[in-house]
C-alpha cells in the first residue's frame, strides 16, 4: 500500500504543473490584475505556483493572490546599491539563480522589460516561457533599430501572449518566427476589494448628484486633460452632473492647475486611487475613457460588466474590441477630439432612453470575457507544451 501512495503521489506531482510568473511588482495596473487572476486560479487547481516580482524600489501591492502561492523578490547589491549596472546584472543573476532551484515547466512573463529580464535568464533553460505585451504596438519602450537582436533573445520563446487581433497582426509582421496567441483579460464580477485607499463615493459627492466617472493612471496618454475641458463645456447646461477621475500619476499637478484654470473645482473631482472600484461602479451613471492610446482597458472592461453606459475614444486597440458603437456603448472618432468627447457626453446625459440600452446592453460583456472563458484560453496555451 505504501508504494502503491509513493507512485501515486509521484504521479501526481509529475502532472502537477510547476509555474512561475514573473512581474515587475504588483502595483495597481491592467497586467498585475492579470497576474493576481493567474495566480489564484492555478494554485487553487493544484499547480506550484511562484510569483516573483522584479522591481526593487518602493511600490505597494495592490492586488492580493492567496497564500498557496510562494512569493519572492528580486534585491539589489547590498555592498552598491546605487550602481545601476551592477544591480542590473546582480538581479539577472539572481532572477536566474530562482528559476534554476524552483525547475519550473513553464515561466510566464509581464511587460517588456522584465520580458527581456526573462529572455535573458532562461536562456539554456529546460523550461517554456511565455512572454506578454500589455501595449500598443508591442515592444514600443524598445528602440527599432534594435529589433534585429530581440528576434534573436526571444527566438526560444515559446508564445507571445497579446490582447487583441491588431497586436497579433504587427508581432506576425514583425517576428515572424514566434507564435502569437491573442488572450484578451478576463473580467471578475463583482471585483473583490483591492489594497489600497477605502474611500467612499458619497463622502465626494452626495447621492443627489450624477456621477460621470473616469479611472486609470494620470499619465498623458489617457487625456484626462481633455476630459476635464470636454466636460466644462457642457457642465453648466447640466448643472446636476459632476466628473470624478480616480488614479494617481506624473500628472496629477499639471491637472490640478488645470482643474484651477477652468474655475470648476466644485464639479471636477481628482480624489486619488482606490481599492473599492465595485462602488465607484455601482454609485456612476457614466463612464468615460479618454485614452489616446490603450492596450485592453481594464476598467472600460469593468465599467460595462457594472452595466454602466461607456464613452471611449476608437483608439488603435482595446476599447473597439468591447464596444459595438450604438449597440453597448459609444466609440469617438479619435479626430474629433474635444467636440466629440463633450457631444457624446452630453447625448447621454440628455437621452435617458439610449442611456438605459447602452446600460442593459453592456452587461453581456461579463460573459465573453469572463475568467473561466478566458482560462479556458490560457490552460490550451499552457498544455501545448
Amino acid at each position: 500500500i505504501n508504494c502503491f501512495i509513493h507512485v501515486l503521489k509521484s504521479s501526481l506531482e509529475t502532472l502537477m504543473k510547476n509555474i512561475i510568473i514573473l512581474v515587475s511588482a504588483m502595483n495597481l495596473g491592467g497586467a498585475q490584475r492579470v497576474v493576481s487572476v493567474l495566480c489564484d486560479h492555478w494554485s487553487k487547481n493544484g499547480y506550484k505556483v511562484t510569483l516573483i516580482s522584479t522591481f526593487t524600489g518602493n511600490k505597494t501591492d495592490y492586488y492580493k493572490v492567496n497564500d498557496q502561492v510562494t512569493l519572492k523578490s528580486l534585491r539589489n547589491n547590498s555592498i552598491f546599491p546605487k550602481l545601476k549596472i551592477l544591480n542590473l546584472f546582480v538581479k539577472l543573476a539572481q532572477l536566474r539563480k530562482i528559476i534554476i532551484d524552483e525547475n519550473p515547466d513553464t515561466i510566464i512573463s509581464f511587460l517588456t522589460r522584465v520580458n527581456v529580464a526573462a529572455a535573458l535568464a532562461t536562456f539554456g533553460i529546460n523550461a517554456s516561457l511565455i512572454i506578454c505585451e500589455r501595449t500598443w504596438k508591442p515592444f514600443n519602450t524598445l528602440s527599432n533599430n534594435f529589433f534585429w537582436m530581440y528576434r534573436i533573445l526571444f527566438r526560444n520563446v515559446k508564445s507571445i501572449i497579446v490582447q487583441t487581433d491588431e497586436s497579433r497582426n504587427w508581432l506576425n509582421q514583425y517576428f515572424p518566427k514566434i507564435n502569437v496567441d491573442v488572450i484578451p483579460n478576463p473580467i471578475s464580477y463583482p471585483l473583490p476589494l483591492q489594497k489600497g485607499n477605502k474611500l467612499d463615493p458619497n463622502i465626494v459627492l452626495p447621492l443627489h448628484r450624477n456621477l460621470i466617472l473616469a479611472s486609470g493612471r494620470l499619465h498623458k496618454f489617457k487625456q484626462f486633460d481633455l476630459l476635464m475641458k470636454a466636460f466644462c463645456e457642457i457642465k453648466d447646461e447640466h448643472q446636476d452632473w459632476d466628473l470624478v477621475i480616480l488614479g494617481e500619476g506624473e500628472e496629477r499637478k499639471n491637472l490640478e492647475g488645470l482643474l484651477i484654470d477652468l474655475k470648476a473645482n466644485n464639479r471636477i473631482f481628482l480624489p486619488g486611487g482606490v481599492g473599492n472600484m465595485s462602488e465607484w461602479y455601482q454609485r456612476a451613471d457614466l463612464f468615460v475613457l479618454s485614452s489616446s492610446v490603450e492596450g485592453f482597458p481594464n476598467v472600460l472592461l469593468e465599467a460595462m460588466s457594472y452595466e454602466l453606459p461607456c464613452i471611449s475614444f476608437d483608439c488603435d486597440t482595446g476599447p473597439r474590441d468591447m464596444i459595438q458603437d450604438g449597440v453597448n456603448g459609444v466609440l469617438i472618432n479619435p479626430q474629433e477630439h474635444k467636440s466629440g468627447l463633450s457631444k457624446a457626453i452630453k447625448r447621454l446625459i440628455v437621452d435617458e432612453s439610449f442611456r438605459s440600452k447602452m446600460s442593459n446592453n453592456s452587461a453581456n460583456i461579463r460573459d465573453k470575457y469572463s475568467v473561466g472563458s478566458i482560462m479556458q484560453k490560457w490552460n490550451i496555451v499552457l498544455d501545448s507544451e
